[in-house]
C-alpha cells in the first residue's frame, strides 16, 4: 500500500512539475468539463469540437506546457509527447470518421527566448522524437505514420529546429540530387500479413537513418536506404541489409 501512495506522489509530482497547486487544479477542473461535455456522445461525431475545446485551453495558458493532461490522454481525447529535452511539446488529435481510414491534427509547443508558441504541425500518427546535435544546435526527427485505411498508409520522418523566432524546417538529409527536410516510406499490409514489420520500414536513431527500399510494386525488399550522420547532416551511403 505504501509502495502504491509513493508512485501515485511521484506521478503527481511529475505531472505538476513547474506548475502551483492552483494551476493543477485548474487544468484538472478543465479536464473534467471536456469529459462531462463529451463523453456519452459518440467520439467520432465529435472529434474536431474535442479538439477545439482542448486546443482552445492549451492556448490560452502557457502553464499548459508543464501540463500532461492526464485524464484526457486516457480518454483517447489527445496524445500527448515531449521531446526527450522536454523543449517540444506535440499533441495529436484523432479526427477521423471512424472508418478504416485515419486522420490526425497534430500541434508543437516551444519556445523561442521568452514567448511561446503554439503552432499546427503537418505530421502523421507521432510516434518518435529523436533529437540530434548538427552544427552546434539540436534538430528534431520527429516520426510519424499517415494511415490510409486499414492497410495502407506511410511511415515519415521530418527534421525541425528551434529557429531565432519560429520552429524551422531543418534540410539535413542529402541524397543524391538535393537535400531533404523529409523522408517517407509508403507502407502496405498485403506484404506484411502479420503486421510485424512495419514499425521496420523506417528506422530512426541518433546516428543513423534507414529507410525500406521497396520495388516498383512497393513490395519491400528487406533492404535499406541507409542516412548517416555526418557533420551537416545524415547523408545517403546506399543500400544496406
Amino acid at each position: 500500500m505504501k509502495n502504491t501512495y509513493k508512485l501515485i506522489v511521484m506521478i503527481l509530482i511529475s505531472t505538476a512539475s513547474h506548475l502551483s497547486f492552483a494551476n493543477v487544479q485548474q487544468f484538472q477542473q478543465q479536464e473534467i468539463q471536456v469529459l462531462k461535455k463529451f463523453k456519452q456522445q459518440n467520439f467520432y461525431e465529435v472529434n474536431s469540437d474535442i479538439e477545439s475545446a482542448i486546443v482552445e485551453i492549451i492556448s490560452n495558458d502557457k502553464n499548459s506546457f508543464n501540463y500532461d493532461f492526464p485524464a484526457l490522454v486516457k480518454q483517447g481525447y489527445v496524445h500527448v509527447q515531449y521531446s526527450p529535452d522536454r523543449k517540444l511539446k506535440f499533441y495529436s488529435f484523432d479526427v477521423s470518421g471512424g472508418g478504416t481510414m485515419g486522420e490526425w491534427d497534430s500541434y508543437v509547443q516551444y519556445y523561442t527566448g521568452q514567448t511561446q508558441h503554439f503552432d499546427e504541425f503537418s505530421s502523421g500518427w507521432i510516434n518518435q522524437i529523436q533529437p540530434v546535435r548538427i552544427q552546434n544546435k539540436t534538430v528534431y526527427l520527429v516520426r510519424s505514420y499517415y494511415k490510409g485505411d486499414s492497410c495502407t498508409g506511410m511511415h515519415q520522418v521530418r527534421a525541425v529546429e528551434v529557429g531565432p523566432k519560429q520552429l524551422l524546417k531543418s534540410y539535413i538529409f542529402q541524397n543524391k540530387q538535393k537535400k531533404l527536410d523529409k523522408i517517407s516510406v509508403d507502407y502496405d499490409c498485403h506484404y506484411d500479413i502479420d503486421r510485424s514489420a512495419s514499425q521496420n520500414y523506417l528506422k530512426v536513431g541518433p546516428k543513423r537513418v534507414d529507410v525500406m527500399l521497396l520495388n516498383e510494386q512497393y513490395y519491400p525488399q528487406n533492404k535499406y536506404l541507409r542516412y548517416t550522420l555526418g557533420l551537416k547532416g545524415f547523408i545517403y551511403q546506399g543500400v544496406v541489409k
